[in-house]
């Protein structure tokens, strides 16, 4: 059953799909229909929880649910397939895990990950540069740690 994002609790689970491309606006609210739709229907062990999702910068669908009633491996392959039926209706990549997004000079950039690895090696020491940490497992870590500097996420490895 779909609720109001701020409404879910901050332990509420999440998953990001990052979108290779901007959505254009069009696009967006399409998705935002079908995902309007699907989360009124999702559900585990045929048990109803409270969910909701947001689009965030034209780039990343993120859904929310609240696990007090567990969201299983089933529920989770639901959600999978859904993400996969936006890729084709829309001609997105969504799924795609080898690419990352930060922000540089106030704009989200898109990055393969081996040209991101040679990127974040010409950093100097005091250059700053945020990235979109899309392995948050929560709310309270979407509000927390998703936008971090390099320095405080997984990408760090990339640095010198």
């Amino acid at each position: 059953m779909i609720v109001d994002f701020k409404a879910l609790d901050k332990n509420s689970r999440v998953w990001i799909f990052q979108s290779i491309n901007m959505m254009e606006q069009g696009v967006i609210e399409k998705i935002k229909e079908k995902t309007t739709l699907f989360l009124n229907e999702w559900k585990s062990h045929q048990k109803e929880f409270n969910s909701s999702f947001e689009i965030r910068y034209n780039s990343f669908i993120i859904i929310a649910a609240d696990e007090s009633n567990l969201v299983s491996g089933c529920s989770i392959d639901s959600l999978v397939n859904f993400i996969k039926n936006l890729e084709v209706s829309y001609e997105l990549e969504l799924l795609d895990k080898l690419h990352v997004k930060y922000i540089e000079n106030d704009k989200i950039k898109t990055k393969h990950i081996n040209d991101f690895k040679i990127h974040c090696q010409s950093l100097t020491n005091n250059e700053k540069l945020i990235v979109f940490n899309n392995l948050v497992k929560n709310i309270e870590e979407l509000e927390n740690n998703w936008e971090v500097d390099v320095r405080n996420s997984w990408h760090n490895r990339y640095l010198k």
